[in-house]
């Protein structure tokens, strides 16, 4: 009897690591049959290369071209590039990686001219971590692209590179983007928003670096014009306070405005960058047009504003709070923004996740903290101590970093280490809420608020059922947000009137704190040339936070204690806030020589330690300190406050409640120059409260972090009852109409 002999198959994924062996087996057993195809040769050579025989893989491609002349020849190359070319494409979105860097090595040296392989090569170096820019120059890149006449360039691959080799800062980086820029005209718009994306979100950790404000002037080569490029850049420049720079281009980008999303966002800009330098005396004008914009856009009926997922309008409102303490209208205005991010409809989200090992137990609540400040930032040294107290076995802890370094020791330290599970997503919003939906997160808790617009589209588009904001700055507003965290002081009983948000207010602080780590001061009279006996005031805090009306207070008081000098500390323009101190001092008749302005220190450490020069600090209005204030009370330091209406306007009242002092609460700006001119000329009063802030460290309910932590963990358990509840009322409700 005759031995059958079985005919190979070809495997459906034929270059699959698993199937290279039955690939090469079928392409062998045709070739002896025969059948010597240009086709058979390139894919048996292509499994060769994959299993990692090189040397056969060469011969086996040799073959086809011994009997071509030079015209068969070109088109035989052009065949095995197209299938190396498509290979590489595919292994490259299986992410394969070193799969589809081989044979990129190998059709450069087929073609070394093939612009889509010399991108996708570029790709492979930096995501196998072999790049490095000066790799650019052994490709020979620039000659590559400027020689290029390839008409189809791979778009994805374009945009993928432009997505991360701009880590890399050099000026072959620059050179390269330029010329990527130019290879296709269509695809030129996705390329500048995928550069100003990524531009942004490396700036949250380079602050302004250079780098990246020179790639955008190469994008601005190829579209002068356009608003995004220089309000991207009008930031950057704000970051690296060369604030007047900001400001001026700014401005350019408003002359280009057609329409009211972009008049608003670029007014925002400009207003960042005029108050964070301290130049509120030329900001009227600007502040006006503000607020009017912001009225029309509220006023706009049958507005959607979450079709094109963009949630800038979202947070453009903040100054608004830094200009006058109206909550009962700012806040309605923030509502009517805020209601029109909303989508109609439920939203289809790309991006798939998979749920983590952890096990969903019964009687747990699955709670989910969102945020960009996991980090050495006042939030993240405010909301450490929940984290550190939670109760882990009631509690299921999970944290969604926003641009989150995974290597920052802050963050391991106070946030990976105390939860359940931690991820750090990059600027993709689509990817939080899967994985937020995933998790099944029951309540999902908002420490960002008004201060990142891509928090506040996670939040639209409700991946929890419950969802909270606490801490970061005010409410947002959406009506996807149920709850609101405050205490009986910082907002007043009126407030859920403007609220779009279920005021929860705690039985003590909406915020505990253990406490400072202090370091060693760096501050003495000697050197700043105060006498010893001279009663220093102090005031710490950003530009826009500066009010002149405040700041005119604040020097009416040192004009009214004799041998009393101001202590100035704050990120803003050393030029600009001198001139603006001094003009208010010279309509107040105060001494210029009794400011003293303060530069920046080394860390927080050294930071709370030279509060410890001061004899009375002196707070903000309309928008108060927070973790400064927290800094000062810790520090047993006297401080005045005016009190407001606002959120931030309250913020030092109930914390000084809270750590069990009265004294210096002002609730009119009479009252607060008195408690000011007061606290400076009463010596025992000052040590009075000094002594109260000491004994309150043991006592007072600021600092009893573990008994806030229960506080917050028990509204965690009536609002997961209360949803519960109200769930289980409508299933009644729908069972009765069926």
């Amino acid at each position: 009897m005759q031995a059958l002999h079985l005919q190979p198959t070809l495997p459906d994924r034929p270059f699959d690591r698993d199937s290279l062996e039955r690939t090469i087996e079928y392409y062998e057993a045709i070739i002896d049959r025969g059948d010597e195809s240009s086709h058979n040769y390139w894919h048996l050579g292509l499994a060769y290369l994959l299993q990692q025989r090189e040397v056969d893989a060469q011969a086996t491609w040799f073959v086809p071209f011994e009997s071509a002349d030079d015209i068969a020849a070109e088109t035989l190359n052009n065949e095995l590039c197209t299938l190396l070319d498509r290979v590489a494409s595919e292994k490259l979105s299986e992410n394969c990686l070193d799969d589809a860097w081989l044979i990129c090595q190998y059709l450069r040296e087929i073609n070394f001219a093939h612009v889509n392989n010399l991108l996708r090569a570029v790709l492979l170096e930096i995501k196998t971590e072999r790049f490095t820019p000066e790799l650019l120059t052994e490709l020979q890149a620039e000659e590559i692209l400027a020689n290029s006449v390839e008409p189809n360039i791979d778009r994805s691959i374009l945009i993928s590179l432009l997505d991360v080799i701009l880590s890399f800062s050099s000026p072959l980086v620059s050179q390269l983007v330029r010329q990527c820029l130019s290879l296709r005209s269509d695809c030129q718009d996705d390329a500048i928003v995928t550069i100003v994306n990524t531009v942004l979100r490396l700036d949250r950790h380079l602050h302004g670096d250079s780098f990246l404000i020179e790639i955008l002037d190469v994008c601005l080569e190829y579209a002068p014009k356009n608003i995004n490029i220089l309000n991207t850049q009008s930031r950057l420049y704000c970051n690296s306070r060369q604030y007047q720079t900001a400001i001026e281009i700014g401005n350019t980008a408003y002359e280009y405005c057609q329409n009211i999303r972009d008049k608003i966002v670029t007014n925002n800009h400009i207003i960042r960058a005029m108050l964070s330098s301290g130049n509120w005396l030329n900001a009227d004008a600007l502040l006006t047009r503000y607020y009017q914009l912001l009225e029309e856009l509220a006023a706009q009926e049958n507005l959607d504003l979450s079709i094109n997922n963009d949630n800038l309008l979202m947070v453009a409102s903040v100054f608004l709070a830094c200009i006058a303490d109206r909550p009962e209208h700012f806040r309605q205005l923030q509502n009517k923004i805020a209601s029109k991010h909303v989508p109609s409809q439920p939203q289809i989200i790309s991006s798939a996740a998979e749920p983590v090992e952890l096990k969903k137990e019964t009687g747990v609540i699955r709670i989910g903290y969102l945020a960009s400040t996991f980090r050495s930032h006042s939030v993240g040294w405010l909301c450490r101590w929940l984290f550190q107290y939670h109760d882990r076995q009631n509690f299921q802890i999970f944290t969604y970093g926003i641009n989150q370094d995974p290597d920052d020791s802050f963050y391991q330290q106070w946030f990976r280490k105390t939860s359940h599970v931690s991820y750090c997503f990059s600027d993709k919003p689509d990817e939080i809420i899967a994985q937020i939906k995933a998790d099944e997160i029951d309540i999902l808790i908002d420490l960002d608020s008004l201060t990142l617009s891509l928090t506040t589209r996670i939040l639209a588009a409700k991946p929890a059922p419950v969802q909270v904001s606490w801490l970061g700055w005010d409410a947002t507003g959406l009506p996807t947000v149920d709850y609101f965290i405050a205490d009986n002081y910082v907002l007043p009983d009126n407030a859920q009137e403007y609220y779009q948000e279920k005021i929860w207010r705690l039985p003590h602080s909406y915020l505990a704190v253990k406490g400072f780590e202090i370091g060693t001061p760096t501050l003495k009279r000697r050197d700043l040339n105060i006498p010893d006996d001279a009663i220093i005031y102090w005031s710490g805090q950003v530009g826009h936070k500066r009010h002149p009306d405040t700041v005119r207070l604040q020097l009416r008081i040192l004009k009214s204690v004799p041998n009393s000098y101001f202590l100035i500390k704050g990120d803003t323009d050393p030029d600009i806030i001198r001139e603006f101190f001094g003009k208010i001092a010279a309509e107040e008749g105060v001494e210029f020589d009794r400011l003293r302005f303060l530069g920046n220190v080394p860390d927080e450490y050294t930071h709370r330690a030279n509060l410890g020069i001061a004899d009375v600090a002196l707070d903000t209005y309309p928008y108060n300190g927070a973790t400064t204030t927290l800094e000062i009370l810790w520090m047993g330091i006297p401080l005045v406050t005016r009190v407001g209406q606002q959120f931030i306007a309250r913020n030092s009242y109930t914390f000084m409640l809270n750590a069990g002092i009265e004294e210096g609460i002002a609730w009119n700006a009479e009252e607060y120059v008195e408690w000011g001119i007061k606290l400076g000329l009463d010596r025992e009063l000052r040590l009075e409260i000094r002594e109260k802030l000491r004994v309150g460290r043991t006592t007072a309910p600021v600092w009893n972090a573990k008994q806030f932590t229960l506080d917050m963990e028990q509204a965690y358990r009536d609002m997961w009852a209360k949803y519960q509840s109200q769930q289980q009322d409508r299933q009644i409700e729908d069972y009765s109409q069926n």
